[in-house]
């Protein structure tokens, strides 16, 4: 209950007020805790960042295994419908923590833990493109759900950070759209692109 207490509180002041604005001692305050006990549970303020990524990174995880499994065997569109908007949704919650969270992502999280959420939610979208119904068109599905996963969350982080005006319904449907026909078009179309 304390831990939960002090992320709550980490999580109200830091997207109201900023990270550099909120301190130790008053997440502290606003838990009802001492800032001894915060230390028990906390070495630092971004310690108490890198969980809050943590807990994000984890309910998008239990998002996507359940948007997946709703549209097994419905085709790529219902499955990037669901990527899609899981995606944003989650981010959406709470876009103002979101913003602080990913300005510090890189300095608190470790590079391995990053890599191993991103490749096993790659994972997740794989199998839900092996089991969408329908043939996905490119020729290496693992490099076809890692651009996708790779690409959607790239385009989220940056709406976010540097085009807030831009996170929102026509994403989502510039998003979709990308994906859906990139997983579509077969390779011998792609080829003609190129000079």
């Amino acid at each position: 209950m304390t831990v939960d207490a002090i992320l709550e509180a980490a999580r109200k002041l830091l997207a109201r007020d900023g990270f550099d604005a909120t301190s130790t001692t008053r997440i502290a305050e606003a838990a009802g805790v001492s800032v001894g006990s915060l230390y028990e549970y906390f070495t630092s303020k971004d310690a108490l960042v890198a969980k809050l990524i943590k807990r994000h990174c984890d309910y998008l995880f239990e998002q996507y295994a359940q948007v997946f499994k709703a549209v097994e065997g419905q085709g790529i569109e219902r499955v990037v419908d669901a990527w899609v908007d899981s995606t944003v949704d989650a981010y959406a919650l709470d876009v103002a923590l979101q913003r602080v969270l990913l300005e510090h992502m890189g300095r608190v999280s470790k590079l391995r833990h990053l890599s191993r959420v991103s490749l096993a939610i790659t994972d997740l979208l794989e199998q839900a493109l092996v089991t969408c119904g329908e043939p996905i068109q490119r020729p290496n599905i693992h490099l076809a759900a890692f651009i996708v996963e790779s690409a959607v969350e790239a385009l989220t982080h940056r709406s976010i950070l540097y085009a807030p005006s831009l996170f929102g319904f026509e994403l989502r449907r510039e998003l979709k759209v990308m994906m859906t026909r990139y997983l579509r078009t077969p390779n011998i179309e792609l080829k003609s692109l190129l000079p």
